[in-house]
């Protein structure tokens, strides 16, 4: 079986456990009692109380991210950096260059008039290098930079041409091949990533509703089981649910065949500009899916133990034709915070990947987690997250360490604090970011101020713009010898200020 299949299969196994909570089952599924019934109505319920438990956590922040996925919006970070001067000292630099140093990286995008920007601007040694901007309206996309006397421009459907112009390569060829005008409009870029929570919502109902048309009540069993759960022993539901080689096949073609004709999912893709990509991509996956053997698919068997309608602990195991085997086991608390303890483990691997953690509840929460990744029996990284996290009306504040533990070298820790602040009613949210951590025993702090404002006009320069596919070649040749010139003449004022 293809890799792509086996992944696909994993992916929608594992999306059927959590997803099908998500999307919501059909109302009889509350008037019965069944096995089925109640493995459905328990991931239902499961997955709503994780995503309340993170929109009642992160309230204001949840308003604004939906929020942000309707409205245009304008980002803006600056970084910079502190560095001891002993530090400083042995590479010869004075701490005034790297205190009047910096970048601002700005983005902007407005979905309904389509203007979109991306830029990053540079200050060294107090010499502000100017804005390296890319920009995009419903006609054109802009390059406006500091190493041009001119801001340049290339039709929305000639970005490609523009693109070989400028590297002298043809775009359809090797990797490159499925690149499109639209793939590489910066409008399709950052729309891409505003896709509304209603719409996915809408397409997860689709298809949990169409998994569940595809499993009988032969696939589940009930049962009772005395378990401990973070030492606490409790009599719950146990409901397995068994899928064969045959059911993972019905449910993969039954989803790929779906998927081809899924309006919603390819008004995404269009977003994106890979709507031809998508539907062959589509086309020779149902085509292999439906070719392949069943006997290739893998068997999966999902054990669930439930208090109430709320799972408690998993255990899930998915079994290929040679009889490996992937298993995902643990369990989970929410209540008055939140509390977890899961294993993943692979052939020849057992607990290849193990998280363990709680956070308590309130306005003042403390996080701590533990994440384990093991390579084999002698290679093993850790990495821990100790976070205080307080919330006062609509600032917070987080505050902690996040520690990795390589297999070879040092531990090595990284301190931070941040600073946000949420204004939903007036579509702004700020925030200051500070990163510490030592180099050589000496003190290094990355600071990020950062500011996002909803329902913006986007603006960017653009007048006077050159059309780039009608210059000569001798004219391209130019913009090369103008670009050395430039930036010849910045590193020299900047050389000079450091010195």
């Amino acid at each position: 079986m293809s890799t792509k299949i086996k992944v696909l299969i994993i992916a929608i196994v594992v999306a059927f456990v959590a997803v099908v909570g998500i999307g919501g089952a059909a109302t009889y599924y509350f008037l019965t009692n069944t096995p089925k019934n109640t493995y459905l109505l328990s991931e239902q319920k499961s997955a709503s109380l994780w995503k309340d438990y993170f929109n009642d956590r992160f309230e204001n922040e949840s308003k604004f991210q939906d929020k942000m996925k309707d409205e245009s919006y304008e980002m803006s970070y600056k970084l910079g950096v502190e560095v001891p001067d002993s530090l400083l000292a042995q590479i010869g630099l004075p701490k005034s260059v790297i205190d009047s140093t910096n970048l601002i990286f700005n983005v902007g995008h407005d979905p309904k008039k389509k203007n979109s920007k991306l830029g990053i601007e540079p200050t060294i040694a107090d010499n502000k290098i100017g804005n390296f901007q890319w920009g995009a309206d419903k006609n054109n996309q802009y390059l406006e930079t500091p190493l041009f006397d001119s801001i340049y421009k290339v039709k929305n459907d000639e970005i490609k041409k523009g693109i070989e112009k400028a590297t002298g390569e043809s775009l359809d060829q090797g990797e490159s091949n499925n690149v499109t005008n639209d793939s590489l409009n910066l409008n399709t870029i950052l729309s891409s990533s505003q896709v509304s929570q209603d719409q996915i919502d809408k397409i997860s109902k689709r298809y949990s509703d169409l998994i569940v048309d595809q499993l009988d009540d032969d696939n589940f069993k009930k049962d009772k089981e005395k378990v401990k759960i973070f030492g606490d022993e409790k009599k719950l539901k146990k409901v397995t649910m068994n899928l064969s080689s045959k059911d993972t096949k019905k449910i993969t073609v039954s989803v790929l065949e779906q998927a081809k004709k899924d309006k919603d999912i390819k008004e995404i893709a269009e977003k994106q500009g890979n709507v031809k990509e998508y539907n062959k991509e589509i086309d020779d996956l149902l085509k292999e899916a439906k070719d392949e053997d069943e006997s290739n698919y893998p068997k999966v068997k999902s054990i669930i133990f439930v208090d109430g309608k709320e799972i408690l602990k998993r255990d899930l195991t998915i079994t290929n034709k040679d009889d490996e085997q992937v298993k995902l086991t643990g369990a989970n608390v929410i209540d008055d915070g939140v509390q977890v303890d899961y294993k993943l483990s692979v052939p020849d691997n057992e607990d290849v990947i193990t998280l363990k953690g709680k956070s308590t509840d309130g306005d003042n929460i403390s996080d701590k987690y533990k994440l384990n990744v093991k390579e084999n029996e002698y290679s093993n990284t850790m990495v821990q997250l100790d976070n205080k996290s307080k919330v006062d009306g609509d600032k917070r504040t987080d505050k902690g360490t996040v520690t990795l533990t390589p297999s070879t070298g040092s531990k090595f820790d990284l301190n931070y604090e941040n600073n946000l602040t949420t204004d939903v009613k007036n579509n702004e949210q700020k925030q200051k970011f500070n990163i510490s951590f030592e180099q050589n025993g000496e003190p290094i702090k990355l600071m990020i101020d950062g500011k996002t404002e909803l329902k913006k006009d986007i603006k960017f320069k653009k007048d006077g713009a050159v059309d780039f596919n009608t210059l000569s070649s001798s004219e391209v040749d130019d913009i090369g010898d103008e670009v050395q010139d430039k930036f010849e003449d910045i590193v020299k004022d900047v050389t000079n200020d450091i010195n």
